[in-house]
């Protein structure tokens, strides 16, 4: 639940961003998530949890990257 509420927050950040960076992550993001339930969907036995494991970390890494990014542009103030 908490997982899929953090998913919504960063998809919604990216697609409303601003920026020339916007579609390399956006795209990492839809892949990731797209990979994500396509594993999850998989019957018990064949579900493997290291691989669902591995794209949370990955989607954890997209979000801090996507969060430093936000954090540079929004820190740029102009000159007086």
């Amino acid at each position: 639940m908490i997982f899929e509420a953090l998913l919504k927050v960063l998809g919604a950040g990216l697609s409303i961003w601003d920026s020339k960076e916007k579609s390399k992550y956006y795209d990492r993001y839809v892949k990731l998530r797209r990979n994500f339930y396509a594993e999850y969907a998989k019957p018990d036995g064949e579900r493997d949890m290291a691989v669902l494991d591995n794209i949370k970390f990955e989607l954890c890494l997209l979000g801090d990257a996507y969060s430093t990014e936000v954090g540079k542009s929004g820190a740029k103030t102009p000159k007086a």
